[in-house]
């Protein structure tokens, strides 16, 4: 999948990601437990890589592929250990 990201931010229920072509998606807190249990600040403190978004305070990791991949349920998936944490808000990959 080639899918650049644009920006990433969250809100009290959710966290969204947006493509360069604009494209929105997201995914809801309340279908992942750790972050549906975890604070505003916990929620608001992540960092991106090219595969995804990482929450160190709570250890929870989605990836960008999953959240626009609309032919499957969402499922939890940790960062590849050769994708870099950085907060940045555009990959390419």
């Amino acid at each position: 999948m080639n899918l650049e990201v644009k920006r990433v931010w969250t809100d009290d229920n959710c966290v969204y990601a947006e493509s360069a072509e604009g494209k929105v998606a997201s995914y809801a807190f309340a279908d992942w437990p750790r972050l549906a249990n975890a604070t505003k600040a916990q929620r608001e403190d992540f960092y991106l890589s090219p595969c995804g978004i990482h929450w160190p305070q709570i250890d929870e990791d989605l990836s960008f592929s999953g959240m626009f991949d609309q032919t499957s349920e969402p499922t939890a998936r940790r960062v590849p250990a050769g994708c870099m944490r950085m907060k940045v808000f555009s990959f390419l990959f």
